[in-house]
């Protein structure tokens, strides 16, 4: 019987086999086999698959040159239609669940029948998913059926990860906005918001930030919206960029020297190098931050000289 179920982005396939029990000739194992083989031959790589039953066989305690599918911790000896599943194992890439796991022989133990303990009942799944297993063992006390106890399994089952590529926020070059970059947006600005100024309050504010906003892309450009080599920083300027360059060329220098005195003095250099790099930083931040400071000031400072020069601005300030 085979289940698939679709749990978020991922499928599984869920297979119970009952194999055939001790005494059926070899015609009918062979024909079980067959069809398991079938069955699991059909399931892609893609989905995860749990194969689950009774399978009237043992594996063994050991391993014995099983090592890839057999764990190591199963209980009993190993016989004929246990190495059948071995091989079927082998053949599709399973490991038994229940036999990775160092347990008691209580919570090996799968079937008890007049006296006897048997391990015959095993879960199977791919080797690749391994490190979704956690645990397996047997629940003594709880019985799936007449003489068979309750096998359990602990997976955790992940979201596959998407390969799309990451966009980004597209941003505007402000950073360009300087030199002749000023006088070419002023103009566009003014040529272009004229034409909104008519008609509801609310629709020539956002008709202008449209506008605003589109000369500003055509006159500045936009970043490309990836977080690789694109980050624009306010304060860069030829200065920096030299500096930084300067640090990077005495570093690789350092890397490549493999003299012991050479290395000294070019660590030295790349000592020089990265202060003089940090430097170059704060000093451009300071101007940049002072530059801005003072055309606030300059541009607060109109604005106040222009509310006092309005009609009836002396009487209201008296």
């Amino acid at each position: 019987m085979v289940l698939r179920l679709v749990l978020g982005v991922e499928v599984v396939v869920v297979v119970c086999a009952y194999a055939p029990h001790v005494g059926l000739g070899d015609q009918e194992k062979r024909e079980f086999w067959d069809c398991l083989n079938g069955v699991v031959r059909v399931v892609s790589r893609e989905e995860t698959i749990f194969v689950g039953g009774y399978f009237n066989g043992h594996i063994g305690k050991d391993s014995d040159g099983f090592q890839i599918v057999h764990g190591g911790f199963g209980f009993g000896d190993k016989n004929k239609p246990g190495r059948d599943l071995l091989d079927f194992a082998m053949a599709h890439d399973l490991g038994i669940l229940n036999s990775f796991f160092r347990k008691r022989d209580s919570n090996l133990i799968t079937f008890t029948s007049g006296g006897r303990n048997t391990q015959i009942d095993y879960l199977l799944i791919r080797q690749h998913d391994r490190r979704q297993w956690r645990d397996c063992k047997v629940i003594p006390g709880e019985t799936a059926t007449a003489q068979h106890h309750l096998l359990v399994a602990d997976v955790v089952l992940r979201e596959k990860v998407t390969t799309m590529e990451r966009k980004g926020r597209y941003r505007i070059r402000w950073g360009n906005l300087k030199g002749t970059n000023i006088t070419m947006f002023k103009d566009k600005v003014i040529s272009t918001t004229a034409v909104h100024l008519v008609g509801d309050a609310n629709q020539m504010w956002e008709d202008m930030a449209a506008s605003i906003t589109q000369v500003a892309k055509e006159t500045l450009g936009v970043t490309t919206g990836r977080t690789t080599g694109e980050k624009e920083s306010w304060w860069w300027n030829e200065d920096v960029q030299s500096k930084i360059k300067d640090k990077q060329q005495s570093l690789r220098d350092l890397l490549r020297c493999t003299n012991k005195g050479e290395r000294w003095r070019l660590r030295e250099t790349y000592k020089n190098a990265r202060r003089e790099a940090k430097k170059a930083v704060t000093e451009a931040k300071i101007q940049r931050i002072d530059g801005c400071m003072h055309a606030w000031k300059q541009r607060r400072g109109s604005m106040i000289c222009s509310r006092l020069l309005k009609p009836g601005s002396v009487e209201d300030m008296t």
